[in-house]
């Protein structure tokens, strides 16, 4: 085994490795649960200004001994004590994960997998959190890899910004020092500002890019620029700062929680206090605090800090995945567990790899090594995404056609017992794993209008585009999830289907609880009361509890457009399903899919659907006799599978409902065809609206 170099161990701060301690520490009892540190997740802003800190340190000395950056000797550096611990975690999670998560999860595993081997996992986190479609996913075992992307993008643009300065500042006969330090304080001031707004606006997604943390690994960097002044700093000084920062550190760590918007404004408090306590250990002169950071047992863990932060969250998602809730007793041994996996981690893997002469002696072998080791991920993980099924490969079942009795009826009525076509086991259509996947096109054009966004797109028309005759579709996702037929049937009566479809906002002008929601409304309806010519239908929905004051806002809503000579369709809600993604209970029991059926009940807010309908003179749209026909319903009906997020029908399922809904439609006097000539085989191929 390779020793770590004198040099190494020179550098050595020992105070700094006991704020890593401190910092891993409260991520560690923070992800196991345990009480007293809700604020736990601050730790990794710890170790950003620990990482801006040290990196800039090593570069400033570099520019100063050479003039420059030797670009391959850092990356080579860098990829030695990364890469294979990370490496070796990301294969073990891979492997672990694709045994124990449900089928459905495995798309989501690999793609964390290329996005960790690739550090760019943060952006792919940040827009799974801003996916309405995505609220289904479990938690992934490689989120935490979301900081050790920002690290590494850092890493990318620090050296190559520090190089820029360097030849700015022989241009323009400026000093490099300084220009390196205006560079590096404007790019963090943008990015904290850009924290502040953005934390605000989206704190999901804020909490995971780059640009909202830039600041605090600038933070670190900027305090390596100060070190010549703060050596002379006085003992006082230190000893003040050292314990205000640790102090400012351990409250963030106890005060917030995870509904504190984050990284925003709060976090200047740890980043902060982070700074503080590197800054009174750069004298040198011995601190009470900065003796407890230097602690051998602190030491220890610091040095052991990067492995535990590696290994301890895989283990808790895929343990709580396998055994769900765990019990005290078993949190405390998967912490064990970490500790014991991050120092064989360290002295097997980390430190013969960072310290192997062979390897630091030449550069490019290190970075061979390294992509070597990113290839050979890519690879497994692409390998086994190209073999994962896919929804064009799903063929024809009858899905809710195998409920009607007499498909020649001109009236459809279903069969004596719906249950003898409930699907008992066997394959379905979609498979489970890709019931997530199974959605209605209008997603891939952004027609979904996002929470907080008040503006409808007017660019979301479909059917015959050309067509002057409109069809309009008005409400949330569970009007949206009919998209595909209602298109079709566009398509075949030469509509033009305009969509103003918005996540958990039905359609209504006032009384939602979301401002952006009756503002959206009203923005439509005043949309369509301007047109010269009136649509020739509006289908709406308002799925959800629905309070006095919003039914007051959907009935004014109806009332306005029926008073400009607009017809109104309600549709009512499906029922609701279990708690949980129903289609993992699906692929874990595929020989027995009826212990996955649930209790009918009566949808949020379906009286009030059915009142508001009838009160407004409205036909209402109800689909619930062939999506749950009886007191139990199904997870699968003719083959299909009925369910994907939440309550919500897979596309499958709401294509095959397509002459259902053509027939209602029908019967109402809004189409040209007949219900007699609309036939159960009327069902769109996946893709027709595309």
């Amino acid at each position: 085994m390779t020793s770590p170099s004198p040099t190494h161990a020179r550098n050595l701060r020992q105070d700094v490795e006991g704020l890593r301690a401190i910092a891993v520490g409260t991520v560690l009892l923070y992800h196991l649960h345990a009480p007293g540190v809700p604020g736990g997740f601050a730790g990794v802003d710890v170790f950003l200004v620990i990482s801006g800190f040290l990196i800039t340190s090593g570069l400033l000395r570099e520019v100063e001994r050479s003039g420059s950056v030797a670009l391959p000797e850092f990356y080579a550096r860098r990829a030695r004590r990364l890469l294979p611990a990370a490496s070796l975690v990301i294969m073990f999670t891979l492997a672990a994960g694709w045994l124990v998560l449900p089928v459905s999860a495995r798309t989501d595993l690999l793609s964390d997998v290329l996005g960790s081997t690739l550090y760019v996992v943060n952006w792919v986190l940040a827009a799974r959190s801003v996916d309405y479609l995505a609220e289904g996913s479990g938690v992934s075992p490689l989120q935490h890899y979301w900081s050790l992307s920002v690290e590494e993008q850092f890493y990318l643009l620090w050296p190559l910004m520090i190089l820029l300065a360097v030849v700015v500042a022989a241009r323009l006969r400026l000093r490099p020092r300084r220009t390196m330090l205006v560079l590096l304080s404007l790019l963090g001031a943008l990015s904290l500002v850009w924290s502040v707004v953005y934390t605000s606006s989206s704190p999901a997604a804020a909490y995971f890019v780059t640009t909202t943390r830039l600041w605090e690994l600038a933070a670190g960097a900027v305090l390596a620029f100060a070190v010549p002044r703060l050596r002379r700093a006085p003992a006082w000084l230190c000893q003040l700062g050292v314990a205000v920062g640790l102090g400012m550190i351990l409250l963030s760590v106890t005060l917030v929680d995870r509904t504190t918007p984050w990284p925003g404004t709060a976090a200047l408090v740890p980043v902060i206090g982070s700074v503080l306590v590197i800054a009174a250990g750069i004298p040198g002169r011995p601190t009470v605090v900065g003796r407890v950071l230097s602690l051998p047992p602190m030491v220890w863990v610091g040095g052991l800090s990067y492995a535990i932060y590696l290994w301890h969250w895989p283990l808790v998602v895929l343990a709580e995945a396998r055994w769900g809730e765990l019990a005290v007793p078993a949190l405390a041994s998967l912490g064990v567990l970490t500790v014991l996996l991050a120092w064989a981690t360290k002295h097997l893997v980390e430190d013969p790899i960072r310290f192997r002469r062979s390897l630091a002696i030449r550069p490019w072998r290190s970075l061979v090594m390294g992509a070597a080791t990113m290839a050979i991920i890519c690879g497994v993980a692409g390998a086994a995404w190209v073999t994962r099924p896919d929804l064009s490969d799903t063929t024809a079942a009858p899905g809710p056609a195998a409920l009607v009795a007499d498909p020649a009826a001109r009236t459809w009525q279903q069969v004596d017992d719906p249950s003898s076509v409930y699907t008992p086991a066997g394959p379905l259509h979609p498979e489970p794993a890709l019931a997530r996947e199974d959605i209605p096109g209008y997603y891939d054009d952004d027609c979904q209008i996002a929470q907080g966004d008040a503006e409808p797109d007017p660019s979301c028309v479909y059917g015959n585009t050309g067509s002057a005759t409109e069809v309009v579709l008005w409400g949330d996702s569970k009007l949206g999830q009919y998209f595909t037929a209602l298109d079709a049937i566009a398509r075949d009566e030469d509509w033009r289907l305009t969509t103003y479809l918005k996540s958990a906002c039905g359609a209504t002008v006032s009384g939602h609880p979301m401002a952006d929601c009756n503002a959206f409304g009203e923005t439509v309806v005043d949309t369509l009361l301007a047109q010269q010519v009136p649509p020739h239908l509006v289908i709406m929905n308002a799925a959800g509890e629905l309070p006095p004051e919003l039914v007051a806002g959907i009935s004014t809503a109806i009332t306005e457009l029926q008073r400009a000579g607009i017809p109104v369709v309600v549709l009512m809600d499906n029922a609701p399903t279990w708690e949980g993604a129903i289609y993992e209970c699906a692929a874990e029991h595929a020989d027995d899919l009826l212990t996955c059926s649930f209790a009918r009940e009566e949808p949020q807010g379906g009286p009030e659907t059915a009142e508001l309908a009838e009160a407004t003179d409205s036909p209402l749209l109800d689909l619930r006799p062939w999506i749950c026909p009886t007191a139990e319903c199904p997870v699968a009906i003719g083959g299909q599978l009925v369910y994907r997020q939440g309550s919500h029908v897979t596309d499958t399922y709401a294509r095959s409902l397509t002459p259902f809904i053509y027939r209602e439609l029908s019967r109402w006097g809004f189409t040209a065809a007949d219900p007699e000539d609309i036939l159960l085989d009327r069902v769109p191929p996946r893709g027709a609206s595309e």
